[in-house]
This record gives C-alpha cells, structure tokens and sequence, in this order.
C-alpha cells in the first residue's frame, strides 16, 4: 500500500538565483545610469538658462542705457557750453573733482577704460576702493545723460528732488542744478524742464578678495557679476554709490567690452569735425584704440558693439573649458576650468551723438 506524501513547490536553484540577482542589478544600473543622466542634462539646462537669463539682461541693460549717453533733454551741448561744470555742487565719494557734474570734453558723455588702464582704476578714481573688489583686467564704462522723462511741476513735496541733481533746460541752454524746486502742477505753457541727471559707472566685481577667490576659486562669493556705480542721494546730499544689493545687477558677467563705431571721414580728425554720413568708418577695440583716443573722436562714435561674456554660477567637474571667446581684436581663453561660457553681441546706435 502507497503512503501518500504531502507535495510541494520546489524552490530556486542557486544558478537560478544568481541569474536573478544579474538580472536585477542590470536593471538597477540601468535605471540609476539614467536617472544620473537626467540629473546632469537638467543641471546643463539649467545653467545655460540662467546664462541666458543674465546674459540678455546685461546686454538690454548695457544697450540701453549707451543708447541714452549723451541726451541733454533738447539743450545744445555738443561742445558743453550750454551745460556748465557746475562745480559749486559737491558730490560725496566723487571720482575726481567735479567729475559728475562736468561735461565738457575732458568728461565726456560716454567714457570707456579698458584693461589694462582699468587696473589702476580704484587708484585713479576716489569712488571706488579696495571693497568694491574690480576683477583685474576687465573694463570700466561711464556714461552720462539726462532721464528719458521731464518734470515741469511737482505733485509731491520739495522733499522729492532735495538731494538730486537735475538738469534744468530752457530751449536750447541747460545747466545742472541740485535739488531744484519746480513749480507746483499745472504748470505754465513756459515753464522750464526739469530732466533727472544720470550717472553710470559699470564694472565686473569678483565679488571677494582676491586671495580667497584664487584659493577658492568655487566659492559663491567669487562669482563675477555685473556692477553699476550710480549718482543718487545720502543723507539729502548728492552721492556715487552703489544701489540696492550693492549696486549687483547680473550674476556670472564675467567680461564685456565696447567696440565704437567711429564715423570721422578719413579718420585724420584735422578739420576737428564728424563726417557724420551715418556709416561708421573705423571701430575702436584694441587697448592701444583707447588710449589714442581724444574726445572729439569719441564725440564723432554713432554706434557700439557689445560683448558680454557670461559664466555659470556653479562648476561641472564632467566639463572643461578649453575654448577661445573673440570680441574684436580681444581673445579670451582658454580658461581651462570647468565652468561653462556663453558671448552675448549686440549693436547699438548712438543717435544722440550722431544727431547732436
């Protein structure tokens, strides 16, 4: 007689078990390879995004404002005479004497320092000092020039203008006054305009010392940015200083630099004219350019080229830069780090110097 027995499942085998196990690890790796691989294209994106994002706004912003210097609100001031220095207006932390409020040749209305001259610029220039941390070898540009929009009469209180200079027009003169007290609204069909006087000073910082930056070149405060120097008011007095989160308008502006379209005929400058056709005959860009350059050729520029070289904020250890950035007759590079690049160009025309 047949005792029967309870019946089972057999189980793995041990070559069954390990072919599981590859298998398993084969879709673990896998999976984890891609999710390795999203992570580093949405941290690539993510990067060109924000370059992109800075870039273009350093650019508008550089663009912009270029496309102003040199607007006096409708007063004749080609050569400055209608527009006196005013020097009885001080301004704290000036950089020279009456620099802010002359304009006259020796203070243009646009004013370009190139490396290496901008090197010595903190030296030169009492406004800026050793905390503003200026990244050597970048460029410096100023510019001056009235606010888009006047003011005849006032609608708030006196208070509005106390501190600010302006600059006052009546048909073709102008002068600058500090903290004008406009007539109250409505105004008279002969009132005077009252145009906020702009100054811009702007710079790339490093952002820290030079010391830490060198031996951390990663650190967050080492990031390059873009910085504006501005004329506004302290403590009811004129002032150059820097706004808002001290004066940092774009993060990772690493570099930018200005070529003007000089339209000056055949370039001799003897007769002490513009050509004035409307086509640029030469364009400055090399540091050997600007320091040949004399105001009136400045004041004969129609146009301007702007670069601006954009950083990430953040290194990638799996990318290395190795190539060359040309603006001009400038060649950048190769850096040779890990942080990745991008060059902005655009082209503005300067109609206040070309139809003044």
């Amino acid at each position: 007689m047949k005792i029967p027995t309870q019946g089972g499942h057999p189980g793995f085998s041990t070559v069954e078990l390990l072919i599981s196990m590859v298998l398993g690890l084969l879709v673990v790796g896998a999976i984890g390879s891609l999710f390795v691989q999203h992570k580093t294209n949405y941290r690539q994106n993510e990067q060109f995004a924000l370059m992109q994002e800075n870039g273009r706004f350093a650019l508008n912003l550089l663009a912009s404002d270029l496309a102003l210097a040199g607007f006096w609100g409708g007063a004749d001031c080609k050569n400055m005479t209608n527009c006196p220095p005013a020097s009885a207006i001080n301004v704290q932390n000036d950089c020279g004497t009456n620099w802010t409020t002359t304009t006259t040749p020796s203070a243009p209305a646009t004013h370009y320092l190139m490396a290496p001259s901008a090197g010595s610029a903190p030296a030169d220039w009492p406004c800026f000092n050793s905390g503003d941390y200026l990244k050597p070898g970048t460029n410096l540009l100023v510019l001056k020039h009235a606010e888009g929009n006047p003011v005849y009469c006032k609608t708030g209180s006196a208070d509005d203008f106390a501190g600010l200079i302006y600059l006052q027009t009546s048909g073709s003169a102008g002068s600058l006054v500090k903290s004008p007290v406009p007539p109250d609204c409505p105004a008279s069909a002969t009132a005077t305009a009252f145009w906020r006087y702009i100054v811009h000073v702007y710079y790339i910082s490093r952002g820290y010392s030079a010391t830490q930056c060198a031996n951390n070149p990663t650190d967050p405060r080492c990031v390059p940015r873009l910085v504006r120097k501005t004329l506004g008011r302290q403590t009811g007095n004129p002032i150059i200083f820097e706004l808002g989160d001290g004066g940092e308008l774009a993060e990772g502006i690493e570099y930018f630099h200005t070529e003007f379209g000089i339209d000056d005929g055949d370039g001799s400058m003897t007769d002490d004219s513009c050509d004035m056709d409307g086509i640029p005959d030469r364009y400055l860009s090399s540091v050997a350019d600007y320091d040949a350059i004399t105001p009136d050729e400045l004041d004969c520029a129609i146009s301007a080229r702007i670069h601006v070289l954009v950083r990430s904020t953040q290194s990638d250890s799996s990318y290395t830069d190795d190539k060359t950035y040309t603006f001009g007759t400038v060649t950048l590079g190769p850096f040779r780090d890990h942080f990745r690049r991008k060059v902005f160009t655009t082209t503005v025309q300067l109609r206040n110097q070309q139809y003044h």
